[in-house]
């Protein structure tokens, strides 16, 4: 008989969740399958909330999943499915509003060191990647007890300042350089409710056509 994973949830917030958060919450804490502990940390800056909730997740030896969900995202009803996999890091399906295009962020590092969208359609289920949005990811206990990857969540900026490199980016730059895999699964998509301006998705969809995201330019659409 197969062992229950543990999976700790970890919902960053500022005080409030989408109320469709809370459903898909209540329902998976109930599923049975998996031992689940649900935290709501809501500590300031958002780089010191991430590390303080890694340390506490490693703090509970009983859980191998760490589970990593912003409050504007709402899951699947069997995202703890994700466990099943077992694999280093795996980020659901989330999307982004970037250069009036809403892209799916599954990334792929070019030559340069910048990250940009993967071609994908939406039916390739489980997809190798580079880099994943942290909106929701799930990390196995391994990556993040590597002595390396202590303090896992950092920004980087350059000589003047600037930020070059976020929080979700450097942390899975890091975690494949140390040999971790990271992975997005298009069959876990997520809603994600952001206040935007109807005006420009409107003017976004006028402007282009409406079909399946492929790679695009780099001058278009670096992430950081």
């Amino acid at each position: 008989m197969n062992e229950t994973k543990g999976v700790y949830i970890a919902v960053l917030n500022q005080g409030w969740i989408r109320p469709e958060l809370s459903f898909v919450l209540t329902d998976i804490t109930h599923q049975g399958k998996y031992n689940v502990y649900l935290s709501y940390p809501a500590d300031k800056p958002i780089q010191n909330n991430r590390n303080k909730i890694v340390k506490k997740f490693l703090e509970k030896k009983e859980y191998d999943f760490l589970l990593m969900i912003d409050s504007d995202i709402v899951p699947p009803l069997n995202i703890l499915d994700l466990a099943d996999y077992n694999l280093d890091i795996v980020g659901a399906l989330c999307f982004a509003f970037r250069d009036h295009r809403i892209v799916p962020l599954v990334l792929k590092e070019n030559k340069r060191g910048r990250y940009q969208v993967m071609e994908v359609d939406g039916s390739e289920g489980l997809v190798e990647c580079d880099a994943v949005g942290s909106g929701c990811i799930m990390i196995h206990r391994r990556v993040l007890e590597h002595p390396k990857m202590r303090y896992p969540f950092k920004n980087y900026y350059d000589e003047d300042g600037i930020r070059v490199l976020g929080l979700d980016l450097s942390f899975c730059k890091r975690a494949k350089e140390l040999g971790f895999k990271v992975y997005c699964h298009l069959d876990f998509p997520c809603s994600h409710w952001t206040p935007m301006d109807l005006k420009e998705v409107y003017q976004a969809l006028c402007e282009r056509e409406i079909k399946p995201i492929k790679l695009l330019p780099e001058k278009e659409n670096g992430f950081q």
